[in-house]
């Protein structure tokens, strides 16, 4: 009797606990079941409201926190009355939000912030912003700042007395600026980011030069193709990881080409991503169809102004 009695509790614990994990993946705060994040959050020193586009938004039970000094806000509300679209993938703890123009991809527990083209290629330099996205009572909070980035206005937030204010300006919502700006010639992209950026000279067999993309006016990403096959090349100022490529790969190891020391990743001796720093900026290749170490090297010392 009672080996019954303990089964039927555990049938009906089972029972209670997936309808919880229905009920959070359905409701209005972007839940992710069975997740535990540890953090250090305080209460600010005022009660913030918040508004986008001049119009007041309701949090319901949510609340504007601070954590590590950043000011948090729920994700799902906020990103949803700027028009965007929010969805949680619990396999990968990731969310998506697109709102037709653009578009990003938010991985919990990591500092990770970027925005891309809904319609074009591209996508800007990513960014930390000493908080990850993180689990605050059922609800994904992100730190304020990452809507500048979302909205690609670095102006768009605002904070008066007690009131957050988030605004895309004067441009509808479904227009707001592409900052992925394509340019017919090396010089006109040179000209528009401010710096003599170098290119590749050699390239592998039947690979041409078809698109010049700046990006938030600090990147460079240039686009070869040979049929469906491209290689992209990317350079910015500073050291940060530019290549945009967040897969996982079964190898990763270093080799030196001259006197840079490069990471590269791939499988075997084949290699489908480079990324290296060089006297105060930063570079990355990536190939659709892999390449060995001999063909890499050939292309990097080919990089010239």
């Amino acid at each position: 009797m009672k080996k019954i009695l303990v089964g039927f509790l555990c049938a009906i614990t089972m029972m209670f606990s997936v309808a919880l994990a229905f009920a959070a993946e359905t409701s209005n705060a972007l839940i992710s079941p069975n997740t535990t994040v540890a953090m250090t959050l305080k209460s600010p020193a005022v009660q913030y409201t918040l508004k986008i586009n001049c119009q007041n938004v309701d949090l319901g039970t949510l609340r504007i926190v601070e954590m590590k000094e950043q000011i948090m806000v729920p994700l799902r509300i906020t990103a949803e009355a700027l028009g965007f679209t929010v969805t949680w993938d619990g396999e990968r703890r990731a969310v998506n939000m697109d709102n037709g123009t653009m578009k990003t991809d938010l991985t919990l527990g990591e500092d990770n912030y970027f925005a891309y083209s809904s319609k074009a290629i591209g996508m800007t330099a990513p960014q930390r912003l000493g908080v990850a996205p993180t689990i605050i009572k059922g609800s994904i909070y992100v730190p304020l700042d990452f809507f500048k980035i979302l909205v690609t206005d670095p102006n768009c937030v605002s904070i008066k007395d007690s009131v957050i204010s988030i605004s895309t300006g004067s441009t509808k919502r479904d227009e707001i600026p592409n900052p992925l700006i394509n340019y017919s010639t090396l010089d006109e992209a040179r000209k528009a980011i401010g710096f003599t950026f170098a290119v590749p000279t050699i390239l592998p067999d039947g690979y041409q030069m078809k698109d010049i993309i700046v990006i938030n006016n600090n990147l460079v990403e240039i686009f070869y193709l040979k049929g469906d096959s491209q290689i992209i090349y990317r350079t910015a100022k500073g050291n940060a990881d530019i290549s945009g490529d967040y897969n996982g790969y079964d190898k990763v190891k270093t080799v030196t080409v001259g006197n840079a020391k490069i990471t590269v990743k791939g499988k075997s001796d084949s290699i489908k991503l480079a990324t290296w720093r060089k006297d105060g900026a930063s570079f990355s290749l990536s190939f659709d169809e892999a390449v060995n170490e001999k063909a890499l090297s050939t292309i990097i010392k080919s990089i010239k102004e």
